[in-house]
């Protein structure tokens, strides 16, 4: 996958909007659930709830355990994932029609089940990452090509090492 500017441009445009959307969560210092937990003891635990790529992902960025709140960079580096994914699929649902699909895109983001991923510290990044990851596996298995259904399948394994409620994208 190639980014033209059109596609630099509408990346740098749906970020921004998903930024000015999400500022409230990216400015906040208040912990939401688990992340009291895991500022607290610094532990991973997310593969005991079948989600072991979230422990990998974190002892990468942390360097190691403790796990250390980092806030809100993992928010960011999620947000960008999933922005990058849409496009990864814009072409293929609205071709050029870049209002439509950004418009489109705004309410997978600013839907109001999803705003409460959003505002976890820690898990944001796997869950936001899982979800761009489903919408890409989704977009490969429309070929029937043994590669990109082998590509589908691992994918597949990634997003439900990262995020089980992601399945049903």
């Amino acid at each position: 996958m190639t980014f033209n500017n059109n596609d630099k441009m509408f990346v740098s445009i749906l970020l921004g909007l998903v930024l000015i959307y999400t500022f409230p969560l990216l400015t906040q210092q208040s912990y939401y659930i688990d992340d009291l937990g895991r500022s607290l003891y610094g532990g991973l635990g997310w593969s005991g709830n079948g989600r072991p790529l979230a422990d990998v992902i974190f002892y990468v960025i942390n360097f190691g355990i403790p796990i250390t709140d980092s806030s809100p960079l993992p928010l960011i580096l999620g947000l960008t994932a999933l922005v990058i994914s849409l496009v990864y699929i814009r072409d293929y649902l609205f071709g050029n029609d870049y209002i439509t699909a950004a418009l489109c895109f705004m309410m997978i983001i600013a839907n109001p089940f999803f705003i409460e991923n959003l505002s976890y510290k820690y898990d944001s990044l796997t869950m936001c990452l899982s979800v761009a990851i489903s919408i890409m596996a989704s977009r490969k298995s429309y070929s029937r090509e043994i590669s990109n259904i082998i590509i589908a399948i691992t994918l597949t394994i990634a997003y439900l090492s990262l995020y089980q409620a992601s399945l049903n994208i």
